[in-house]
């Protein structure tokens, strides 16, 4: 199948994008077509244009992991999020798409890569804190800076501090 064809199963026949990085998390670059358009508020406060694609490799910000940058027909993808319906937005620095258009999407891969090697490295230390100390994990938040596991140490609800 061809990135122009219509599916008639799965994800993309409803309507609904297709995660392709549940298929392949090393993809970096793909195609898809805008299949809707519109404005919404990102992180910054700041009301940027947003699309919804018939497929991505966008990573939307999603249980800790914070979302993927990169670009659309070189416009950059400044935040990625999943809405309530269960929608991916991809939320542009400027205009520039429209409605039925194929885009070329690019990731960012050195922010991808570095993200999933954070996530590894939270599940094996939950693993030795859970094995060591009965300690479970109840938080995780992965940031560019530093990264934090919330674990709960047992007692009346104490947790120590996040590390």
């Amino acid at each position: 199948m061809t990135f122009l064809d219509t599916p008639t199963t799965g994800p993309a026949a409803t309507g609904h994008t297709v995660r392709l990085y549940y298929t392949d998390a090393t993809l970096c670059e793909f195609q898809a077509i805008v299949r809707e358009m519109g404005a919404l508020v990102g992180e910054d406060g700041a009301e940027h244009p947003a699309v919804r694609l018939d497929r991505t490799a966008f990573y939307p910000t999603s249980g800790g992991q914070p979302y993927d940058l990169g670009t659309l027909e070189g416009i950059p993808v400044v935040e990625v999020l999943e809405d309530a319906a269960g929608e991916i937005w991809h939320l542009l620095a400027a205009p520039g798409l429209a409605t039925g258009q194929a885009v070329y999407g690019m990731i960012d891969w050195p922010r991808r890569f570095d993200h999933m090697q954070q996530h590894t490295g939270q599940h094996l230390l939950s693993a030795a804190f859970e094995d060591a100390c009965a300690a479970h994990t109840i938080g995780f938040h992965l940031g560019t800076v530093g990264s934090t596991i919330d674990l709960d140490i047992g007692g009346a609800g104490r947790t120590a501090p996040s590390l």
